[in-house]
């Protein structure tokens, strides 16, 4: 069979397509991976409408970046490796793997670091390659794939993007200083991913906040020890600052809107530190002098270096991190999918079976 079929978007606001069509020839150095399990990203939501909101009307326009169109998206992707283009890579024939899909240019200074993922001129699978809502991916280097062990698959997928972007926001807010609290807002993917890896780490106090009960009850299971729903609270600054007893020195934001982030400044102690993952969007005003008079740090963090993965996958196979939810779909229902994700209907991760 030289044929295999891949969702497509072909156009910005439009719904992914079934497509059957030949299998790409391979180069040298490139694998082509069977896809088994691919998980379902908010951030493809926002590929979907074609933009992402900077407030006030401002926007970015993908259709002037180097995304192609059509585009197959998915970037959470575990699978066998079906071919090689060369035969440096016939061992991994059969072998299933997560593949770190981050992909830079891998000339730069930056990639040569180690750094894919700040490469300012990116080859990320599902953004600007075709990516893992499909039968088939092609993965351009045998460097990208990563052994998972004995792992769920289901569960390992989503390691690729929202457990790797967490765990390097976690990683940004070592050492845990003493009976200091952890907020984390946004019970969606990442957020679940950060409550089970935050207790991994050493984060003893955390307060998860989100404006859903059912997510908040999914927080609890993962280990959070307080929680939050900000929608039914008159003023949730007060009552975070007071749940944290004035210590809350971590916030990672998994939103990444004007409420969320002026709450995470509003709400933290002198000598803290806010990561910023969320991507909703728009604008806040900042005060620009309590950074330096609450020694504040403000961060934006994207997923995570190829290293990181590693170690994230090293950590998670030592055991003792619970599984966040998971939804097992098969590849047609990836336009229901994204609309569970648009309209908030999913608790945890969503992830397809071709």
């Amino acid at each position: 069979m030289n044929v295999t079929q891949s969702y497509q978007l072909q156009q910005y606001g439009g719904q992914p397509v079934a497509v059957t069509h030949e299998l790409p020839r391979l180069s040298e150095n490139a694998l082509l991976v069977e896809v088994t399990h691919a998980g379902v990203c908010h951030s493809d939501v926002y590929i979907q409408d074609g933009y992402q909101d900077l407030g006030n009307g401002e926007k970015i326009n993908f259709a002037d970046s180097t995304m192609p169109m059509p585009l197959v998206m998915g970037h959470e992707i575990v699978g066998r490796v079906v071919a090689v283009g060369s035969a440096k890579n016939q061992a991994l024939v059969g072998q299933q793997r997560l593949i770190y899909p981050w992909i830079g240019c891998g000339d730069c200074p930056v990639c040569q670091g180690g750094h894919d993922n700040h490469c300012e001129q990116p080859q990320s699978l599902g953004i600007f390659r075709q990516g893992g809502y499909a039968e088939h991916v092609v993965v351009p280097d045998a460097r990208y794939l990563l052994d998972i062990g004995e792992l769920d698959p289901a569960w390992a997928c989503t390691l690729a993007c929202s457990g790797l972007t967490v765990f390097s926001a976690l990683q940004q807010l070592l050492p845990v200083k003493p009976e200091s609290y952890l907020a984390i807002i946004g019970m969606g993917g990442l957020g679940l991913s950060a409550i089970s890896l935050a207790k991994k780490l050493g984060f003893q106090r955390i307060i998860a906040c989100d404006i859903a009960d059912d997510r908040l009850a999914a927080a609890q299971k993962l280990g959070a020890d307080l929680l939050l729903n900000t929608a039914r609270s008159s003023a949730p600054e007060s009552e975070l600052k007071a749940l944290a007893q004035h210590r809350l020195h971590s916030v990672i934001d998994t939103v990444g809107n004007p409420a969320t982030v002026q709450m995470a400044i509003g709400t933290v102690a002198k000598g803290s530190r806010i990561v910023l993952v969320g991507l909703q969007g728009g604008q806040t005003a900042l005060r620009i002098p309590l950074l330096p008079f609450k020694a504040l740090s403000l961060t934006g963090s994207y997923t995570g270096s190829l290293d990181e993965l590693t170690q994230l996958i090293a950590l998670v196979r030592q055991g003792g991190i619970a599984t966040l939810p998971i939804s097992q779909r098969p590849l047609c229902c990836l336009a229901d999918a994204l609309s569970d994700l648009r309209n908030g209907n999913a608790v945890g991760r969503i992830v397809l079976n071709p």
